[in-house]
């Protein structure tokens, strides 16, 4: 049936049904659009509760390590009181201290220094910032990017990532 032949009321019905139909296609995208906003912006706070947490870790790490650390001084203490030589009381306590710390900063969750060597990468220019310093220096600022780099990937589920091209310049 043409439209020409229907009553003008039943015309008016149908452009309120189509016009009723386009609103609850836009309001069915919208609200789709708002719920995935909200899952976004819960996938962010579960990512910084992740990060918090392992920053937590990080922390109770060494501070378990400073409890260590503290028993061994006691331990030397009590040993350097039973007759054992200055100098070796030194060198004991030294690689003690050096295990110690070489355990707490064991290569690990990534931290903020190395979010801070992660901006340094991105946003500064690389070989001519670190072109004065030491190889060792290089090594552990480049240690701490690749470290902030893999948890970056890990946040983004790509494991197979590997260290960011020409971190280590001086290597080539």
């Amino acid at each position: 049936m043409p439209t020409e032949d229907l009553p003008r009321d039943v015309k008016s019905l149908r452009a309120q049904l189509r016009i009723a139909r386009q609103h609850a296609h836009t309001t069915d995208a919208e609200r789709a659009e708002a719920e995935a906003r909200l899952l976004d912006a819960q996938a962010a706070k579960l990512r910084a509760d992740a990060r918090a947490a392992r920053a937590h870790a990080a922390i109770a790490t060494k501070t378990a390590a400073l409890h260590h650390l503290e028993d061994v001084w006691k331990r030397w203490y009590v040993d350097a009181q039973a007759g054992t030589s200055e100098r070796d009381f030194i060198l004991g306590v030294g690689a003690d201290i050096k295990t110690v710390i070489d355990e707490a900063n064991a290569e690990g969750p990534a931290g903020p220094g190395d979010a801070a060597w992660g901006s340094v990468w991105l946003h500064g220019n690389w070989p001519w910032l670190t072109k004065n310093m030491t190889t060792p220096e290089r090594e552990l600022a480049a240690d701490a990017v690749a470290r902030w780099s893999a948890a970056l990937a890990a946040e983004d589920g790509d494991l197979e990532r590997e260290e960011p091209e020409g971190l280590r310049w001086w290597r080539d």
